[in-house]
């Protein structure tokens, strides 16, 4: 996001998520192109909101979705995010700890 907002390839110089799977510090050249070519948006949740989505769907939808995975549907969720047209979450990713799976569940 830092990136787009810039208009250019941005390094960060740290970053801390339960979603690890998506903490690259810098986007590909490649990704980063087409991003800038083809989203019009770029939304951001926090840790919390994607622990609850990480409960959602194992409680809801009956899916085990890592962090990472579960980043979209945590947008979905979020009331603080208004989509003016249906939302397509695309949830990916397996690789839970069962162990950690327990601790975000109530």
């Amino acid at each position: 996001k830092r990136s787009i907002e810039a208009g250019e390839v941005r390094t960060l110089d740290g970053s801390s998520s339960i979603a690890d799977g998506l903490m690259a510090a810098r986007p590909g050249d490649l990704n980063f192109a087409h991003v800038r070519a083809f989203v019009d948006r770029i939304d951001t949740v926090d840790d919390r909101e994607i622990v609850a989505a990480v409960r959602w769907l194992f409680l809801r939808a009956k899916i085990v979705a890592e962090p990472s995975g579960a980043a979209t549907v945590a947008a979905a969720l979020s009331t603080a995010l208004a989509y003016d047209a249906p939302v397509v979450a695309i949830v990916s990713g397996g690789n839970l700890d069962p162990a950690d799976l327990a601790r975000y569940l109530p």
